[in-house]
């Protein structure tokens, strides 16, 4: 039977008055120093009692409106304490297994990494995850003051507590989204004074120095410019459905998506959607870690329950429930996404002492990701949606903040339709191609080929689609589905961040468009290097095809990158527009290859929307996507040349020794002369 929101907030208002009475408990308790694990017990105590101070005040003011900011400030560092010692803290693993043994060291770690969390329980009220913290709590106590310290029979009763609420949670997830009287997210960003940065702290999560600034920052800037910026962002998000020939006003929501310390554009963004009689939704923000070594640790914490019994009732859950609120999804229209760049950076540590999935837990994984995807298909049509993504720097970034903000927004505000004509030109000769070769500079291995689909109709037909500011801001990019086989070759890149990690000389090696080899040289172990790239890009999937290859246009944020030394740390959004990128995992048509896809310039219907893995979909839907898009970018300065080879074998160079040769791409080396 379906439980509609009120049923929800029922059940887990419901867990308040047992969460109450087993915190009563754990205030007047006294743990005794020689009982097994006394140390970790008193840590998660202490946890536990400092979000309950930040409970009471939001008891005693919902809004923070009154409690001094340096009240708030003194208790937030020191509930994140622990974590600036990491290396003596219970979440890392290394410290944990030292300290408990191997089995039981990574548990506790797991244990602890989940009740740090419970700051955004108090923060959303949820007292079914409160409660739930507290009975886990209790469960282990019992069991070490009464001798048992079985890691089997611990981790039996972790899962049965663990699960037994799975589909209230997924209610509640999913009705966070779509509902703003459910969303705390929504009520901070559209009631709160942003003038006042307490409001920050309402989150319930970690908020940096930098959120702090970035909030100080967006609250000072010219009132009109900001404005300008949200219409511009939701004209992009308008362009998205009408380049593509969908129709937003058949929808009724969008999710809006904006970093901590931008809450102010991110509701001027929402007044924009209103405007035009859509429905904004604030979900979690972009988020900013204290700590990010810890997140990586945990990565895989979620070994301790899969299993067979557990992906089966997850799947069937989820089935249920998004069938139950298929209308809130279909109603759906897709993301308006404000991400940041620039943050320090990070490269993490490799550790033997965390919890990892074993073979079998990785295809239980991949099942589970393909089969709730294709749940959530049904109902989520792409073919009728769209989204837009842009990207600022963050304090972050440097000294420099303000003029790289500048420098960005102005690469974020070039004109589509001036490279839109300019970007034709290149695709005009890639549709000449049998395939395309990337060769990279002296000290660059880059060599790949690129299989083309063909055209049987070249005068009506296009292989490549051309990319302005709509759905990925900033404009500048020519992008295509490859054929698989003939796809070979190598990628090289020197420096690159994907997915906030740090890779070093990743080089992926291609045969008939499937990775068969990889590499880089982050560790000294080239063994460990192998499992980085593993665990991160291809996991839980043991090989990912091509599914697009790209030419980027925008030398003027290659010319920015340059001038401030931050092309390491731009994101994929931006950098794929500054060289040619290829991105790993399924296509960029995944789940709307069979909607036209007609040209805006000139109306020729791009073919090139499938390969033959996703062609798979017309016998085997559940397997063919693969739920990875991964884009790597090989900068204009790693870059020797892009060649155009026909059936012939003429050739046709788009660029060639750090120039863009294609009659009518002049003005795009002016940038890079510049440079």
């Amino acid at each position: 039977m379906k439980a509609t929101l009120n049923d929800i907030t029922a059940r887990i208002l419901a867990c308040k008055k047992p969460y109450q009475e087993l915190l009563h408990r754990l205030e007047t308790m006294e743990i005794k120093q020689d009982m097994p694990d006394a140390a970790f017990f008193q840590e998660l105590q202490k946890i536990c009692l400092q979000s309950e101070k930040f409970a009471k005040f939001l008891e005693d003011d919902p809004q923070l409106k009154t409690i001094p900011l340096e009240h708030l400030s003194s208790w937030h560092n020191e509930y994140y304490a622990t974590l600036a010692n990491y290396d003596n803290c219970p979440g890392n693993p290394d410290y944990a297994v030292k300290q408990y043994g191997e089995e039981m060291g990574r548990f506790i770690s797991a244990l602890y990494y989940q009740f740090i969390l419970m700051y955004a329980n108090q923060a959303t009220n949820n007292y079914l995850q409160l409660e739930e913290n507290l009975r886990l709590y209790f469960t282990f106590y019992d069991k070490a003051i009464n001798g048992n310290t079985d890691y089997a029979d611990w981790v039996k009763d972790y899962r049965i507590i663990m699960t037994e609420n799975h589909k209230t949670k997924l209610y509640r997830k999913f009705y966070q989204n779509f509902y703003p009287e459910a969303n705390i997210n929504f009520d901070i960003i559209r009631n709160s004074d942003l003038n006042d940065l307490r409001y920050l702290y309402r989150y319930g999560m970690f908020i940096s120095e930098a959120s702090f600034k970035m909030a100080q920052f967006i609250n000072n800037y010219p009132e009109k410019e900001l404005n300008d910026i949200a219409r511009y962002i939701v004209q992009c998000w308008i362009d998205g459905f009408t380049r593509a020939n969908k129709d937003y006003r058949i929808k009724k929501t969008a999710s809006i998506i904006v970093p901590c310390g931008m809450e102010l554009l991110g509701r001027l963004v929402d007044n924009e959607l209103e405007k035009i009689g859509i429905q904004g939704q604030f979900i979690v923000p972009y988020k900013v870690y204290e700590n990010k070594q810890l997140n990586y640790d945990h990565r895989f914490d979620s070994a301790l329950i899969l299993d067979r019994d557990y992906t089966d009732m997850a799947i069937n859950v989820y089935a249920e429930v998004v069938d139950d609120i298929q209308e809130l999804i279909k109603g759906d229209a897709g993301p308006v996404c404000i991400e940041l760049f620039g943050e320090t950076p990070f490269s993490p540590v490799v550790k033997n002492s965390v919890l990892t999935l074993n073979k079998e837990q990785q295809e239980l994984s991949r099942e589970m990701m393909s089969k709730t995807a294709q749940i959530y298909y049904q109902y989520y049509k792409r073919e009728q949606n769209s989204f837009c993504i842009i990207a600022f720097p963050s304090p972050e970034i440097g000294d420099k903040f303000p003029e790289i903000f500048a420098d960005t927004l102005k690469i974020n505000l070039l004109d589509s339709n001036h490279y839109a004509v300019i970007q034709q030109k290149i695709i005009d000769v890639l549709d000449k191609a049998e395939y395309v070769n990337v060769q990279g500079k002296t000290g660059n291995d880059t060599n790949i080929n690129v299989k083309l689909h063909t055209l049987q109709n070249p005068e009506k037909e296009t292989n490549f689609e051309n990319c302005v500011a709509d759905v990925n801001i900033p404009v500048g990019e020519v992008f295509t589905s490859p054929v698989l086989k003939g796809t070979n070759g190598t990628l090289h890149v020197a420096d690159i961040y994907l997915g906030s990690l740090r890779y070093f000389n990743l080089k992926m090696h291609f045969a008939d468009g499937w990775v068969k080899d990889y590499s880089c040289t982050n560790f000294e172990d080239p063994e460990e290097g192998k499992k980085y790239i593993y665990e991160n890009l291809l996991l839980p999937h043991k090989s990912l095809p091509i599914g697009e290859f790209a030419i980027g246009t925008n030398t003027l944020a290659y010319q920015m990158a340059l001038k401030y030394n931050i092309l390491p740390r731009l994101p994929i959004l931006i950098i794929e527009k500054m060289g040619p990128h290829f991105a790993i995992g399924d296509t960029c048509y995944s789940h709307e290859e069979d909607t036209p896809h007609p040209s805006f310039v000139n109306g020729k219907e791009m073919i090139a929307v499938d390969n033959e893995k996703s062609i798979t979909r017309k016998e085997d839907p559940l397997n063919a996507y693969l739920q990875k898009h991964i884009d790597i970018t090989l900068p204009y300065e790693m870059l020797g040349s892009i060649t155009a080879v026909t059936k012939e074998g003429k050739k046709f160079d788009i660029i060639r020794d750090g120039k863009f040769v294609v009659s009518g791409t002049e003005e795009l080396n002016i940038p890079l002369q510049e440079c």
